[in-house]
């Protein structure tokens, strides 16, 4: 599940999904049961499934998500040889179950231009991911040399230097200029580029952070630093300044716990956010030499610092270090961070078989902790994503084997809807692989019928359960009624089918959804989310309420009309 950061979704245009309401336990058809003509069904089934019978479902559910969950597969993020192993072991297990894939395979000739499309022929759904702040995954340095002075003094990568991810590619030759924190606080009246005060053609050194008093503290923040401190911000405003290219440094005396690392590659903001100049990180070791080398008046850095901690109103806080130079020579390589959506058709019969039901889960997770981790020093740390979410991959691919038996048992003459399992990628970059099906969709949005989710099913905890969704279509609440009545669980029914997972994307365009949701913990997002914590009954028993609905749902005649689910929630008895 993505950690919620301010993101959005764009609400698009779309459609519906299905159902009847009926007693528990009631075989139903397309017309009242009388009804001359009326199509067999397969028998509505409410009832949970018995501890008894649970066991060969617990060992099926039990290997996939020690499997998923193995350090070997990386913490599943794209951009990782583990990610694309996962998504491999999917497919492996629906062409074993003899389904469709969902995707076409697109020719096109040198133009670009559409030659060819064999539909259902991929498995995989290919696009665009986030890119990594992982080294070596998204952005690769092919060059990294720095000298000082008359260019015989070099500086040594990884101790003395590192490339930032901000940085663009250039060979930089010139004078220095001390920048300051690059900022602006108009309430504090602290202009670093007063008046318009240029950088043309100079090697910026700035510093991290912002002012700060004697303790290293900020000077405009109660707690940590405000928002002028950032960085995408203030290298930006040195690159329009006219800078050739960028050393930053963390202030000497900062109190941050950041302040005595030399950071890399990883050290990048916003996406798509890079520099197109030089932009390297200097150890405070390296950049007092520099500037007391270059600084008119000997100065070191401290001295420098305390000059722009304290930068009088309408003054520039530029100052020229012109007794030295460098050469800055780096050349950096951006590759597209490509990953997969996995999915697979199950055939529907009659009538209905042109319509979907989606049942959904990611099976990415934050990998190297690069992202998206609440450990305090997670860059590095293989994030195993067993709950998060392994579980729904297992409970997925556990309704995936369950759905093709019973379709094999339906009567002759059944009418039942196509069944699209999907396994999404990107979900923890922000929804991209969902959102990304949602705009290149294998049907039409109105042939989408319903989506079901589930995502972090597996930690069930005294036997609650939050049921997502349930006000996303007219009637919807008194259908599942016997669902969440029967179920053995204590079960939270919210109305919304927004949140933080895929199912929002699908609510987005105006699909009837159901998120499965067994709550957080405080191993989500950290390398302690092991499969050792997993309630490997608990899954079972969510993916086989999802198995029971849906089974339900794809064969029902009446479809649902879209609703906002916007209305309160409602709680299960204990």
């Amino acid at each position: 599940m993505i950690e919620v950061r301010g993101w959005r979704l764009a609400g698009l245009s779309g459609l519906l999904a299905l159902s009847l309401t009926l007693a528990p336990g009631t075989v139903h058809a397309a017309a009242d049961d009388g009804a001359q003509g009326a199509t067999p069904t397969a028998a509505v089934n409410t009832t949970p499934i018995k501890a008894d019978d649970m066991g060969p479902l617990l060992t099926e559910y039990r290997q996939h998500l020690t499997t998923l969950s193995n350090p070997f597969f990386e913490g599943r993020a794209p951009g990782t040889d583990g990610n694309r192993l996962a998504a491999s072991y999917i497919e492996r297990h629906v062409k074993k179950l003899g389904f469709l894939p969902a995707f076409p395979t697109v020719t096109k000739n040198a133009a670009g231009e559409v030659e060819k499309t064999e539909p259902n022929t991929s498995w995989r759904q290919v696009f665009t991911a986030p890119p990594s702040t992982r080294p070596g995954d998204s952005t690769k340095v092919t060059m990294q040399e720095v000298a000082i002075g008359d260019g015989q003094s070099k500086l040594e990568a990884g101790k003395d230097f590192a490339v930032l991810g901000y940085s663009g590619s250039g060979e930089v030759s010139g004078d220095l200029a001390f920048a300051g924190y690059a900022t602006r606080n108009e309430d504090k009246e602290y202009d670093t580029f007063f008046g318009g005060a240029k950088l043309d053609g100079k090697i910026a050194i700035v510093l991290r952070f912002e002012p700060m008093n004697e303790a290293g503290k900020s000077l405009w923040a109660e707690s940590s630093w405000s928002g002028a401190a950032a960085l995408d911000s203030k290298l930006r405003a040195v690159e329009r300044a006219g800078a050739a290219a960028i050393i930053l440094v963390n202030p000497p005396g900062a109190d941050d716990p950041r302040a005595g690392k030399l950071e890399g590659l990883e050290l990048s903001g916003s996406r798509n956010n890079s520099n197109k100049i030089p932009v390297i990180m200097m150890s405070q070791e390296a950049a007092e030499q520099l500037v007391k080398a270059s600084d008119e008046q000997g100065r070191g850095l401290l001295e420098l610092r305390k000059l722009a901690d304290a930068l009088p109103k309408e003054t520039a806080g530029i100052i020229a270090l012109p007794k030295s130079k460098a050469t800055i020579n780096v050349k950096v390589e951006r590759v597209p961070l490509l990953s997969d959506n996995v999915a697979a058709i199950l055939p529907g019969k009659g009538a209905l078989a042109e319509e979907y039901i989606v049942i959904g889960s990611h099976y990415d997770h934050v990998g190297y902790g690069y992202f998206g981790s609440r450990d305090p020093n997670p860059k590095g740390k293989i994030h195993p994503g067993a709950d998060d979410n392994g579980s729904g991959t297992s409970g997925n691919l556990l309704v995936a084997s369950r759905l093709a038996k019973a379709y094999a048992n339906l009567p002759e003459g059944a009418q039942a809807r196509s069944i699209l399992f999907m396994w999404f990628s990107a979900e923890e970059s922000g929804l991209v692989g969902s959102r990304f099906y949602t705009k290149n969709l294998i049907a039409p949005v109105e042939k989408h019928a319903m989506m079901l989710n589930m995502d972090m099913i597996g930690r069930l905890r005294d036997g609650k359960l939050e049921l997502g969704g349930v006000g996303t279509a007219e009637g919807f609440e008194e259908w599942l009624k016997p669902y969440i009545e029967n179920s053995g669980l204590t079960i939270k029914a919210t109305k919304s089918g927004f949140g933080p997972s895929d199912h929002a994307s699908f609510t987005g365009i105006k699909i009837p959804t159901l998120f499965f949701f067994t709550q957080l913990h405080k191993e989500y997002h950290t390398p302690a989310d092991t499969f050792d914590t997993i309630n490997f009954e608990g899954g079972v028993q969510v993916s086989d309420l999802c198995y029971r609905i849906a089974l339900d749902a794809a064969q029902r005649i009446e479809p649902f009309k879209f609703s906002d689910g916007t209305a309160k929630t409602q709680e299960s008895p204990a």
